[in-house]
């Protein structure tokens, strides 16, 4: 049993020796992981949880999605239903095993436009239960072992428009009240993916680039923990102030793919609200992709916050092919890049994220 002294201790201690960005990440992890043990962890009473947006930042979150999840049984019936209004795609995946703790495995993934269900639309997904073929909304079997949904619904246009709904109901338990109050239960699940997250995500960048030479990119591959679908490719990027990093990406195909910044070592997203930290295949102009921690001119600066390190992470949408990489150092005074109206890229971001995180 997990009390609230035992609490308050062990999170002390994590924070020994802590700057002030890594006192902020745990802060941040405390808040987010008791909201979820608190309203979210009940699988016979679900709600979504958005688990990443730009106030809860971890695991490397990506600028293009918001991340929703709750926990649910492998015997239960559920249904989700909602509007995409301007989501352009969504993975749904049924996730076997803890949340974050003892990691998590994808039992089931399948996207929006694999349903039929694309911008615009009504969606109604049935999981679970008996099998259904009347002609309103799709069905989806549960595996005995799945215990939270996790959706991602992504944005690339970054338009100021009404962003999708999700909305989940348990239909084999409809009228039961809610359980009495376990606050030890809370306190030990919150506790149990703090110290996990904490200490997972500290570490994960070092594991993951291993002996790569700074500012040069891993060969594209699949990440266990990520959406199915993707290959990843990852960069740390170290540069001086007067210094610039040029990426030139051979997409080989890929319809869809990003490229954003993260801090080190917390994997979370730099500003993507006020700064211009991430790309994609539709925002992207004409020119070359330029990291660098000063504005260099041009329409694809993607600015490291004046950070001495930042991590890079590109994403590729089931690419026909394997992606090229490329990317050399070179002094900001050798770039000739046509200056660029920054206010208004930043506007129409910032109005863009106020639209989908508006509640």
């Amino acid at each position: 049993m997990t009390t609230w002294s035992e609490f308050c201790d062990r999170i002390a201690a994590l924070g020994e020796g802590l700057d002030d960005e890594g006192q902020r990440h745990l802060a941040n992890q405390v808040a987010c992981w008791l909201t979820y043990s608190i309203g979210h962890n009940d699988p016979r009473h679900p709600a979504f949880f958005r688990s990443s947006d730009p106030v809860y930042q971890w695991g490397g979150p990506n600028a293009d999605q918001v991340a929703r999840r709750t926990a649910i049984d492998g015997d239960g019936v559920y249904r989700i239903s909602g509007q995409m209004g301007a989501c352009e795609e969504f993975v749904l995946q049924v996730k076997l095993g803890a949340t974050q703790s003892g990691g998590a495995g994808v039992g089931l993934e399948v996207t929006g436009s694999s349903l039929g269900i694309g911008p615009g639309d009504e969606i109604n997904i049935w999981l679970g239960g008996e099998e259904r073929n009347d002609g309103l909304g799709s069905w989806l079997p549960l595996d005995p072992e799945a215990s939270f949904v996790h959706i991602r619904d992504y944005y690339f246009d970054w338009q100021p428009a009404e962003p999708a709904t999700f909305v989940i109901e348990r239909l084999d338990t409809v009228g039961e009240p809610k359980p009495d109050v376990d606050a030890a239960a809370i306190l030990s699940t919150a506790l149990g993916e703090i110290e996990h997250s904490f200490d997972f995500w500290n570490g994960y960048q070092e594991r993951m680039l291993c002996d790569q030479p700074p500012n040069t990119f891993l060969p594209p591959a699949g990440m266990g923990r990520g959406v199915k679908t993707l290959i990843y490719s990852h960069a740390g990027v170290a540069i001086d102030a007067d210094q610039a990093l040029i990426v030139d990406i051979d997409h080989r195909g890929a319809a869809m793919w990003d490229i954003q910044l993260y801090n080190r070592p917390w994997y979370e997203a730099l500003d993507f609200t006020n700064r211009l930290t991430c790309l994609n295949h539709a925002l992207i102009e004409p020119g070359p992709i330029v990291i660098a921690g000063c504005d260099p001119g041009g329409s694809n600066w993607l600015d490291t916050e004046g950070r001495d390190s930042v991590l890079c992470t590109i994403r590729w949408w089931h690419p026909p092919g394997t992606p090229v990489v490329e990317a050399k150092v070179v002094p900001v005074t050798e770039l000739d890049l046509p200056p660029v109206d920054r206010q208004t890229q930043i506007a129409r971001r910032s109005s863009h994220i106020a639209w989908r995180y508006r509640t």
